[in-house]
């Protein structure tokens, strides 16, 4: 077995132990629970104290905020328990990264792919845990199916909320449901509390998902205000019934999403892991293919391959985020606000369009589109910003280039022209590696700017070539000064510099561009669940347009900011605050709620403006079904396209046009030596 091989089989033995140390600590955790013995006092003071040492390190920090992010709204632990969760995970994620780095160091000795490496492992630790947390949602919206048949049992047999909430959450205390008893004990404890509203609003910060917070809401509305029948039917249980039918719609699309995207990540990141096997094997079969890997064109290519897969890997785990975090505000000035007020100013005033114009226009309905917290100047910005960082990459990837081909030049032995066989035998490379020797002596003592008869007095001096052996290494090392020469940087280079210049301005673009089509995805759903809450909502007791917007906004992901606008600015005028919510949202299936909204807030109730809605119940369902299957199919498309991208990148870039190139230019060297 070779090096990698073995590597392979080491990082599958460590994520087989890492997994059944991550399996044992849940079951434990299920196990004591309960049970605040001194030992167990004792080992959280550790990890509360390894905690806050974390907490205090600028690298880690952000790491274990991030873990336990997922962890506060997967959970329902309290706050020691949290961050003893989250300090155990990030251990075990640290541990295996250095263990892995280390291995791979001792096995490799090569620099280049150490960084691959470890650009990698942040990646994958990341997807560790956003696999770890969908799994556990997934249980819990199971879970909370299997409570919602029980609250739905007992409330035909009591008649109360409260009495349902509470036998319901006595059974759920048993074995595979202690997520689901969690919460309904966190609902039952709303409901016996003095000011339940206040514990509701506490509740609805730290719910596990949207599905609860709904579930507590309907609840604690049906207790204040009672139950009431439309045809004969409760209206709470037609709420749960919804409700139900929303949760096992969610799983359905994760599920038949997860299958269909099923190891794209593993192919975006292989290409990377490729390179330099690929490299060996083709330059092993292929000897002239070496002088063209390490030249400046297999350079460009192996970084084309390696930010295809990063920037593959990174979309594929856009498209397969079920719950992207939206930031409700801005807390505090972003990094491009400050850069703006800084430094920016005014140039970013100079290049904004001014007045209406259709650039303008555009930027504003893609910024609307993609839903992102910026504006036209942080827009700017941003493009300025990667523009500048495009063009100083595209500088020093040149620079870079220079001193790598003088290195190749001086010291790497080059093939014969005209070569077409396979490996070298020791002997030939150690006489290939003796004569590069003797060229960079010459070349170091003489300079690259030295004429052939200054070349040829050095190699007399040293007398050690006969006169064939001479005129043959005269022309060699006059073709290697030459190309040393030539070794600049060049306008050309700068012309490509101000083309990634200009693609860098234009990727902040792109990325609100595809961002944007991913939201369009997102978003029918989302105004699929609106519907649903209205469904749920539009036959209870003094319910009004204001406490739906308030429910929309609670369980909003992409339309949450412009819903709170709409409620800041609802006292002041509801028509006006309902049309300013229509030209924010450039979404036509959202903005014919809102034109219901604003029937409802003039003479008719809830109920009589969503009459529509409610009569065509049927018709909404199997469209929900088939705009489920939409989405996934969409998502699937995309998701393959760009997961295969690298991997094509790899076929096209570092092994058939390599060999096209090389085969080409062997064969013509090749029979300009027979004419000659």
């Amino acid at each position: 077995m070779n090096r990698y091989t073995i590597f392979g089989l080491i990082c599958l033995a460590l994520s087989i132990t890492l997994t059944a140390i991550n399996l044992r600590i849940i079951r434990k955790q299920k196990k004591d629970i309960g049970r605040l013995g001194s030992k167990r006092t004792r080992s959280f003071k550790v990890f509360l104290a390894i905690y806050s040492r974390l907490s205090k390190v600028p690298v880690l920090k952000h790491l274990l905020f991030s873990i336990r992010k997922r962890l506060e709204i997967s959970t329902a632990s309290d706050e020691v328990t949290v961050r003893k969760m989250t300090v155990v995970m990030m251990l075990l994620s640290v541990s295996v990264c250095m263990w892995a780095t280390v291995i791979f160091w001792i096995m490799t000795k090569d620099l280049f792919m150490l960084m691959l490496l470890l650009m990698l492992l942040i990646y994958i630790g990341d997807s560790a845990v956003e696999l770890f947390i969908n799994n556990l949602q997934n249980r819990l919206m199971k879970q909370q199916i299997r409570y919602l048949e029980l609250l739905r049992h007992k409330y035909y047999e009591q008649k109360s909320v409260e009495d349902a909430n509470l036998e319901a959450c006595s059974l759920l205390n048993s074995r595979g449901t202690y997520e689901a008893y969690m919460q309904a004990e966190r609902i039952n404890d709303i409901l016996t509390s003095k000011d339940a509203e206040e514990e509701l609003e506490k509740y609805y910060e730290t719910a596990p998902n949207k599905y609860f917070k709904m579930l507590a809401g309907i609840i604690y509305i049906t207790k204040e205000y009672g139950d009431t029948e439309v045809n004969g039917n409760s209206v709470f249980i037609r709420c749960i019934t919804y409700l139900s039918g929303e949760i096992k719609a969610e799983l359905y699309k994760r599920e038949k999403l997860k299958y269909a995207l099923k190891s794209l990540n593993t192919i975006s990141i292989l290409p990377v892991f490729f390179l330099k096997p690929l490299r060996n094997w083709a330059a092993g079969n292929f000897m002239p293919l070496e002088s063209f890997y390490s030249g400046k064109p297999g350079i460009i290519s192996g970084i084309i391959v390696i930010f295809a897969s990063i920037i593959s890997y990174a979309a594929l785990r856009r498209i397969q985020r079920f719950e992207m975090p939206m930031n409700a505000g801005y807390i505090g000035k972003t990094f491009e606000q400050r850069l703006y007020e800084r430094f920016f100013r005014r140039i970013v005033d100079r290049i904004i369009p001014r007045g209406i114009t259709a650039r303008k226009n555009y930027y504003i309905e893609l910024i609307k589109n993609a839903m992102a917290p910026l504006n036209l100047k942080t827009l700017y910005t941003r493009r300025l910003i990667t523009g500048i960082i495009s063009f100083i990459a595209g500088i020093m990837l040149f620079v870079g280039l220079i001193a790598h081909t003088r290195h190749v030049i001086l010291y790497q032995p080059q093939m014969p022209e005209g070569y077409l066989g396979g490996r070298l035998s020791d002997e030939e490379y150690s006489k290939l590696q003796a004569i590069t020797d003797l060229d960079r002596e010459v070349i170091v003592s003489l300079g690259s700017n030295s004429d052939e008869e200054m070349i040829r007095q050095e190699l007399d001096k040293r007398g050690s070539l006969d006169t064939r052996e001479t005129e043959e290494a005269v022309r060699r090392i006059s073709g290697k000064m030459k190309k040393l020469s030539d070794n600049i940087f060049w306008w050309w280079q700068l012309i490509i510099c101000l083309a990634l210049f200009i693609a860098g301005y234009n990727a902040p673009v792109l990325g609100l561009m595809f961002l944007a089509r991913a939201r369009k995805i997102d978003m029918e759903d989302e105004v699929s669940q609106f519907q649903t809450i209205i469904l749920m909502l539009m036959h209870m007791n003094r319910v009004h347009v204001q406490e739906i917007l308030e429910w929309m906004e609670t369980f909003s992901l992409h339309f949450k900011i412009p819903l709170q606008k709409c409620i800041q600015n609802f006292s002041s005028g509801p028509w006006e605050a309902l049309e300013q919510l229509k030209t924010e949202t450039a979404f036509p299936p959202f903005q014919l709620i809102i034109d219901n909204l604003q029937l409802a807030c003039e003479n008719l109730d809830v109920a009589k403006a969503f009459e529509e809605l409610e009569n065509e119940m049927g018709f909404n369902r199997e469209y929900r079904k088939e705009s489920n299957e939409r989405i996934v199919e969409r998502k699937k498309n995309l998701g393959i396209t760009i997961g295969f991208m690298p991997v094509y990148a790899l076929i096209a870039l570092y092994l058939i046009v390599p060999m096209i190139v090389t085969g080409m230019e062997s064969i013509s060297a090749f029979y300009k030596q027979l004419m000659q």
